[in-house]
């Protein structure tokens, strides 16, 4: 008997560490959580990317920089998923107190529908859920290039179905000042998401107020 439990508890110590070691620590669980700790661990980098959003103004996706960024990826012409996750965008951007952190935090929602995404097509839509073209705006990448080098950045899949339907990632993405990956947010927890944005920008306000002292 005493023999069996050593060599039970033999298998629980080699299992244990077994599952430390193949989930970096216990912090990755499964392939989706080790790529998102991936994406969040690789040095901060700005996609040297050409924009243009719903104002029709033209300029580098380092326009940004500096700033905290709530950005999706959509296609306006979607009927299921993007519109319950920019009416979420919306609630989250009327959750959080933009006079007070306009400075420090911008929200992007990027087409990748070049095609039928025009200057005039994005402001429309953005008038559907009051985007004001400033705080929030709407964007689209000219290039072809441009767009696949911003959702490879970001890992984001968009896959081709049928003659103007799109599978591809449904998340919030909040990207930090410097460019790196913050958190990929579900766009169903609103409340949660509007929480974890505004201790990211407030953390970083404390951040830069200690290092002025």
């Amino acid at each position: 008997m005493k023999k069996e439990l050593i060599i039970s508890g033999v298998i629980l110590v080699l299992g244990g560490l077994l599952l430390f070691f193949s989930t970096s620590g216990f912090t990755a669980f499964t392939m989706e959580a080790q790529r998102l700790q991936d994406l969040k661990a690789q040095p901060p980098e700005f996609p040297n990317i050409e924009v243009v959003d719903n104002k029709g103004r033209e300029y580098n996706f380092d326009e940004f920089e500096g700033r905290h960024m709530l950005m999706t990826f959509i296609y306006t012409s979607c009927a299921t998923a993007c519109p319950e996750m920019s009416s979420n965008m919306k609630y989250v951007y009327d959750m959080i107190d933009m006079e007070k952190y306009g400075d420090d935090l911008v929200f992007l929602s990027m087409s990748f529908d070049t095609e039928r995404d025009t200057v005039e097509v994005l402001d429309r839509y953005a008038g559907y859920f009051d985007a004001d073209g400033e705080s929030w705006r709407m964007l689209r990448v000219p290039e072809d290039d441009d767009l696949e080098e911003i959702l490879s950045m970001y890992e984001v899949t968009v896959i081709p179905e049928g003659d103007a339907d799109f599978q591809h990632n449904t998340s919030f993405y909040l990207i930090e000042p410097d460019g790196r990956l913050g958190e990929v947010l579900d766009y169903r927890e609103i409340d949660y998401a509007a929480e974890t944005i505004v201790e990211a920008v407030e953390s970083d306000d404390s951040d830069g107020e200690v290092a002025r002292q």
